[in-house]
């Protein structure tokens, strides 16, 4: 299944607290989001951050995209999530519910908005479903400081609800195991470890352990073996 996350490109919209905005916390959502589901075996293809909506567009429809995400924070003096899409029916609705549910139980406070209909440009101009997440208000301080402090709850939040509604088991991020030194990955894997690490694809964090799970070395390998058959 592709998935293609939209973040907002909405530079203007100030948060109430942090000095940052729309675009920059929800590009850090997205990102969150797109680690999450590419270790549950999706594929996604995530926009970088002050993309055009219209391009966002452009870009899911030519690649072919099975749900258009966008993702957004709102204002107006309310709380708590909603999403949008452009009919109450089919299969969008059920994602939509789904990824609602999810992103509901992690706020702050309920939300009374749920799933609406609206005919947002990106709702109605997706060749595949759109299920528009609007996660939570930014126009207080109070929920402003949330959503900065807690980006990768709500990447969390978009996956499982997906998950969910796929029927697939959503693998948490903690169930992964992750190796920090060369010594810590198991046999059967060390020498595919020293290769990258010897070919310098593979660096490490700045605190020089290598924080690699098995996903990522599979993923490299295929990857290696793939362009090397081209």
């Amino acid at each position: 299944m592709k998935i293609y996350l939209s973040p907002s490109m909405q530079r203007a919209n100030l948060y109430a607290a942090g000095g940052t905005t729309e675009m920059h916390q929800c590009s850090r959502i997205a990102e969150s989001a797109e680690r999450a589901l590419l270790r549950n075996g999706f594929e996604v293809l995530r926009a970088p951050m002050g993309q055009s909506a219209e391009d966002n567009v452009a870009q899911s429809n030519n690649w072919g995209a099975d749900f258009h995400i966008p993702i957004h924070t709102n204002a107006g003096g309310g709380r708590g999530c909603v999403l949008f899409i452009s009919s109450l029916d089919g299969v969008k609705y059920d994602f939509a519910r789904s990824i609602f549910r999810e992103i509901d139980a992690v706020t702050l406070y309920p939300s009374v908005y749920g799933v609406r209909a609206r005919s947002f440009y990106e709702t109605v101009s997706t060749r595949a479903p759109c299920l528009y997440v609007e996660c939570e208000f930014h126009d207080s301080c109070e929920l402003a400081e949330w959503i900065i402090d807690n980006t990768s709850t709500l990447g969390e939040a978009i996956c499982r609800g997906i998950c969910i509604a796929a029927g697939r088991e959503y693998i948490a991020e903690e169930s992964m195991e992750r190796w920090k030194n060369i010594e810590d990955v198991p046999e059967g894997y060390r020498a595919v470890a020293r290769r990258f690490i010897d070919s310098g694809a593979l660096k490490g964090k700045s605190d020089g352990s290598l924080d690699i799970t098995e996903d990522m070395l599979r993923v490299m390998e295929i990857l290696r073996r793939y362009f090397e058959e081209e």
